[in-house]
């Protein structure tokens, strides 16, 4: 082989290298202030009398809203998880975007709900309501039937029924335990005007409705949903505990999110123009409050506040994450100028670039890094055992990452068995070989497909499962 393309190669291998060993030099940093951080969490939690909480009339009333398309299989269990949450005075407005299933039909057998006349504020635009809907069962659930406009159009809708000064938005295929909203709502109660958004942790199981039902936050034991558990915790407890300590929390998870109204009214709602709504809302409100020099804060938790639906197909995992990076790089894209900027504070000085490390040119350097080192390997640039030692590197730091997380989540909650808790982390290096390529595809397919401009929502099919 030419001896500049030899060397080229090596090049292309040490850079590769180099931005491996400084993404996981990142994430060791987000380790250390995320256990920090759920140290003085559960700390505070264990302080808290939330049975006075829950009996107190004075605690603040939430809206909870849901919007709804297409979630027949699962709408009835996550509405009536809803209705029983154990807070003071919520009040429960799910809205059907013009489902083609039999979504409105189960709630209204379920709930007994009737037409009703129910003034509206329409302070956002949306498309038009059908019919509006109170149940005979439980006054606090409103139902709304509108023309189809999309999740974030629907969200929209919800916030102009809501009443109540926030808004809890959570999905129709998730449950929420008794206590989520209590939980969630702690922090917001003792800073009402400096906390704007909260978003808690959530597990995933392929039925959901059997987990709550259960209470189980174990997940399931098929290796495809476990890998994704390992990829949630990770997430929520090694990345978004750091960033919500560190000022930069830059997603609430559309799953499960509250937001002051107001705030979200001043901010126009949520954005219809983008694949998904949840990051771009939280780089709004990022984007208005310092260029405007206001102080707030947006809140990561570590608690467990529900359950929702994991894709247990291998396709449906590739269509659900090709849109979640899709929405990555359209978000980034749009809000790039808070890059570096000092006005930006730590949104803009370490969180936009750790995004930009991690998220955006991620998948680039992942594709490289699998070609340059086979590569490297094939034509003698680097010896077989030398690329198969990175590879077993890459592996044990997997490994190592995936514990803490598992270290923390268990301090957090002590809700895993032990038993969960080794399998969790024994299974961690194998991700790299049996779960990290198809993540590495799908990210690549929505970096091409953002290229292109796609903007539809690919939702993934639900799956089969059997009732509780």
């Amino acid at each position: 082989m030419n001896a500049a393309l030899q060397t080229g190669l090596a090049w292309v291998v040490y850079v590769c290298l180099g931005y491996l060993l400084l993404v996981a030099a990142l994430y060791a940093i987000l380790v250390v202030v995320s256990g920090l951080d759920n140290a003085l969490r559960v700390r505070q939690t264990r302080s808290e009398d939330f049975r006075t909480l829950a009996l107190s009339r004075f605690t603040v009333p939430v809206s909870v809203v849901v919007a709804a398309y297409n979630e027949a299989a699962l709408i009835r269990e996550s509405v009536r998880t809803l209705l029983d949450l154990d807070y003071p005075e919520h009040e429960v407005i799910v809205v059907n975007d013009g489902s083609t299933d039999d979504t409105l039909e189960l709630l209204r057998g379920e709930f007994d709900l009737v037409p009703q006349h129910i003034y509206v504020r329409r302070v956002l635009a949306t498309e038009p309501v059908r019919q509006i809907y109170r149940s005979r069962l439980d006054p606090r659930l409103v139902v709304v039937d509108k023309e189809n406009g999309g999740k974030a159009d629907a969200l929209n809708c919800s916030i102009n029924f809501a009443r109540y000064p926030y808004v809890c938005g959570v999905d129709g295929d998730t449950l929420l335990f008794p206590d989520a909203l209590l939980r969630a709502m702690r922090p917001v109660l003792r800073d009402p005007t400096g906390i704007i958004g909260v978003t808690s942790h959530l597990t995933i199981s392929s039925a959901p409705e059997v987990a709550a039902a259960r209470r189980e936050v174990r997940g399931d034991y098929k290796p495809l949903l476990a890998f994704q558990q390992i990829d949630y915790l990770r997430a929520f407890m090694t990345n978004r505990l750091a960033w919500s300590r560190l000022n930069f929390m830059l997603c609430a998870v559309g799953a499960f999110q509250i937001w002051r109204r107001d705030v979200l009214e001043e901010l126009g709602g949520f954005a219809r123009h983008f694949s998904c709504e949840d990051i771009e809302l939280t780089f709004r409100a990022h984007e208005r409050y310092l260029r405007e020099g206001r102080e707030y804060k947006i809140l990561s938790l570590p608690h467990t506040v529900g359950v929702t639906e994991g894709p247990n197909r291998l396709r449906s995992l590739i269509a659900q994450r090709e849109r979640w990076q899709r929405v990555i790089l359209e978000t980034f894209w749009a809000y790039r100028g808070m890059l570096g900027r000092p006005r930006y504070r730590s949104v803009g000085l370490a969180g936009m670039p750790f995004y930009l490390l991690s998220e955006v040119v991620a998948p680039v350097f992942e594709v490289l890094s699998i070609l340059a080192l086979v590569a490297a390997a094939a034509t003698g640039t680097l010896d077989v055992s030398s690329a198969l030692l990175v590879g077993g590197v890459l592996a044990f730091g997997t490994g190592l990452l995936t514990a803490a997380a598992v270290l923390i989540s268990d301090l957090a909650e002590r809700t895993l068995p032990k038993r969960r808790l080794a399998a969790l982390v024994l299974l961690a290096p194998l991700e790299l070989v049996l779960y990290r390529p198809a993540l590495v595809w799908a990210r690549l397919l929505g970096t091409v497909r953002f290229f292109r401009g796609d903007q539809q929502w690919h939702k993934f099919e639900r799956n089969s499962r059997p009732r509780p």
